[in-house]
């Protein structure tokens, strides 16, 4: 069965999310997993002390060393599983505090004709941890919502603006992220699509001129 009409162009919105998802993050674990051996004086098997539990992940080198209150990275759709089961509080990037939001506003602002170097996932990653993780940050969620909302808003008329610079072979638009470009992709295709029609048209008709002169 094909895929829908507006599928078969752009990633879907669950998909971008699991792509986002199995990015790194930093947490602060409420519970250790690290098992320390410990040699009993006297046990009766060796084998029955090394007997430990553990969590069963394909990735197991940090899930299963962790140490409660010290930092780790994990995925993050595996931080948002341990925060939504209380064993977890999720670090937010350094990006994300209204201090440095409102120094990539202001670069926004400043630069016309580039963007700042957010990530690559940061309005995807800011919804999931504003709906999931909201307690986790030290700064106001509310402010936070409204950083990124003036961040992407002016980030979008500069994207409209550059499309100006749109031509059949190329867009070079550096630092725009995955959601956006998502966004973008089937009009910047579809126009693509038209200008190399454009331009074939126009050689076909420059070299039948050009024949016509040889002949004549």
């Amino acid at each position: 069965m094909s895929l829908p009409a507006h599928l078969q162009e752009t990633f879907s919105p669950e998909e971008i999310q699991f792509i986002v998802e199995n990015e790194p993050i930093k947490i602060f674990p409420r519970i250790t997993t690290r098992q320390l051996a410990r040699g009993r004086v006297g046990s009766v098997s060796d084998k029955s002390s090394s007997n430990q539990w553990r969590l069963i992940t394909t990735d197991a080198n940090n899930l299963n060393n962790m140490v409660a209150m010290q930092s780790t990275e994990v995925t993050l759709w595996l931080a948002l599983l341990l925060k939504q089961q209380n064993k977890c509080s999720i670090i937010a990037p350094k990006w994300l505090t209204i201090k440095e939001l409102d120094k990539s506003i202001q670069y926004e602002k400043k630069y016309l004709d580039r963007f700042s170097s957010i990530p690559w996932n940061w309005l995807v990653l800011c919804q999931l941890l504003f709906k999931r993780a909201s307690d986790d940050f030290h700064d106001p969620v509310h402010e936070l919502r409204s950083r990124i909302q003036d961040l992407r808003e002016i980030r979008q008329l500069k994207v409209l603006k550059g499309l100006k610079h749109l031509n059949n072979s190329h867009l070079q638009l550096d630092n725009i992220s995955i959601l956006e470009i998502n966004e973008l992709r089937p009009f910047i295709v579809g126009i693509m699509d038209k200008l190399r029609e454009i331009h074939s048209a126009s050689e076909s008709n420059d070299s039948s001129q050009a024949n016509e002169d040889i002949d004549i």
